[in-house]
């Protein structure tokens, strides 16, 4: 199994709903099987200041959760996408709206954010039985145990599956999203380690992660690195994804 260089995060909606086709069209052309798409919430908790100011001007140009799953319909031209997002938008659509909604997008998984696991499990298995698992999100105060039993009771479809819907989240620091802080990768290269011990899935780390060096590190732990706040900050700056993402798609370039 390949692995996914790069997992991208990006707010829908920023800098605007018109300019979302194009960035996805953009991310396909760079080879990107997968990206994450956020869904712009006004009251975030894990998102840092950089997405909380992006999710607030997507909200303050109208990228209602709503006018962002339609604005996705029909699109082709697009990598999977995993809609990263909170629980509350997605219980004021409903789940069979949101199914509906769903339906014609290239979304195809959910990482919800708040969503503790076990903690709604008829609407996640609703969700899961018409095609959208939710992605396994591991802490660093994720006990192992705990990480095998949520990695069990959310399964790895398998490698026939795309990668979008087969990995699990390494969270690889405490706090928020964000560059502004070192992150110590110590303990998540321990973690990865640990978790590749007991499954075969693929992982992504991310929270923190920004400069190509490391990147390269997460890449040589076999697993992705995932890159957000960094990318969401140059995107707003008014760089191209292909621009911002041109020295971090390999550890070569």
């Amino acid at each position: 199994m390949s692995l996914n260089p790069l997992l991208p995060f990006i707010m829908a909606g920023d800098p605007s709903l018109e300019a979302l086709p194009g960035l996805l069209s953009e991310a396909k052309a760079l080879g990107l099987e997968a990206i994450e798409l956020g869904l712009p919430h006004s009251d975030p908790i894990a998102d840092g200041p950089v997405l909380q100011a992006a999710a607030h001007r997507a909200i303050a140009r109208g990228a209602t959760p709503l006018r962002v799953l339609e604005s996705l319909a029909g699109l082709t031209d697009s990598p999977d996408i995993i809609l990263f997002t909170y629980l509350n938008p997605l219980f004021q659509i409903g789940v069979e709206r949101l199914k509906a909604l769903l339906l014609p997008t290239p979304v195809k998984a959910l990482l919800v954010v708040d969503l503790p696991f076990g903690e709604e499990p008829g609407f996640e298995s609703e969700l899961h039985s018409a095609g959208y698992p939710m992605v396994p999100l591991l802490a660093p105060t994720t006990s192992l145990d705990r990480a095998s039993r949520i990695l069990s009771d959310r399964p790895d479809p398998g490698p026939s599956a795309p990668f979008a819907q087969r990995f699990a989240y390494v969270v690889a620091r405490l706090g928020v999203t964000g560059t502004g802080q070192d992150t110590d990768l110590g303990p998540v290269s321990r973690r990865v380690a640990e978790l590749k011990a007991r499954s075969e899935r693929p992982l992504a780390v991310g929270f923190g992660l920004s400069d190509p060096r490391s990147l390269a590190s997460i890449r040589g732990l076999g697993a992705t690195p995932v890159i957000g706040s960094a990318l969401v900050q140059e995107l707003s700056d008014g760089r191209s994804l292909r621009e911002a993402l041109a020295s971090r798609m390999s550890d070569g370039a």
